[in-house]
């Protein structure tokens, strides 16, 4: 099996000597990109399955790269370089689904750490796309209706575990999510997010115990709460009719997050 390709863009000749050097040493395929310009070049030359991607770049900036990469790559996994110690600048404007975000002082372990999750991930949908395709076929060959690919399914497959919660319906197996007759287009953190909460619906997660469940690892709450709140604030964009008054995703303030076993009525 060959190794995964990477991209990486960023301005500093440091960081990506370092990152670079790092990631081949693991026997990742890595390219670097010094210019939102040189990174768009390589995106139209050739697919990566991974980019990490400073937000701060001269001329073509992060944003824009990562909106081509998400628009001619749909399972390309992003994840968010950013040197500053408050994120909510670096992700002003950025709706479109991120794996998750780093800091550049973040140590080789932990940069290591999460280009793994993060390839495991898209691995995991990928097979899972594939192995859907696989069945669909199988049940049109015994006479069945084969169901387009982005199409509800009508019947819940066999084995799947499915959570509900009001109008919300989480099937684990399938790794799918829907709202009423809605398919909710979530990235895997979402998607894992979305079941944590779900699961322990109407009780409140601490910041720290969520991004244990939906993340794999510990942090202390301050710094749990600035991890998850990017991925919560894409979260709400997608399942809240009205993102800056949720329904759904409750914050407790200080705490953490709740799921809404009932989402309240509009007046």
């Amino acid at each position: 099996m060959s190794q995964a390709s990477i991209l990486l863009v960023d301005d500093e000749f440091p960081i990506r000597a370092t990152l670079g050097d790092l990631l081949r040493r693991r026997g990742y395929d890595v390219q670097t990109a010094d210019s939102g310009e040189e990174a768009l070049d390589r995106i139209a030359q050739r697919p990566f399955d991974l980019f990490l991607l400073d937000l701060r770049l001269p001329g073509v900036d992060g944003i824009t790269v990562a909106q081509r990469v998400r628009e001619r790559y749909a399972d390309a996994a992003i994840l968010i370089l950013t040197g500053h110690g408050s994120l909510d600048s670096a992700i002003e404007g950025i709706h479109l689904g991120v794996f998750d975000y780093m800091l550049k002082t973040s140590s080789p372990q932990d940069v290591l750490a999460r280009v793994k999750s993060a390839l495991e991930a898209q691995a995991e949908q990928r097979h899972k796309k594939s192995l859907m395709t696989t069945l669909q076929t199988v049940v049109g060959e015994l006479g069945g209706k084969q169901q387009e690919p982005n199409e509800t399914p009508t019947q819940q497959p066999a084995g799947d575990q499915w959570i509900r919660v009001g109008e919300l319906e989480i099937g684990l197996w399938r790794q799918m999510a829907r709202l009423g007759d809605q398919t909710l287009n979530l990235t895997p953190t979402e998607f894992r997010l979305l079941s944590c909460l779900a699961q322990q619906a109407g009780l409140v997660m601490s910041y720290a115990n969520l991004l244990r469940c939906a993340q794999g690892y510990e942090a202390e709450s301050s710094e749990a709460a600035e991890l998850l709140k990017p991925h919560i604030y894409h979260l709400r964009q997608k399942i809240e009719p009205d993102p800056s008054n949720p329904r759904y995703i409750l914050t407790v303030r200080g705490t953490g997050y709740v799921l809404a076993v009932e989402a309240p009525q509009s007046k």
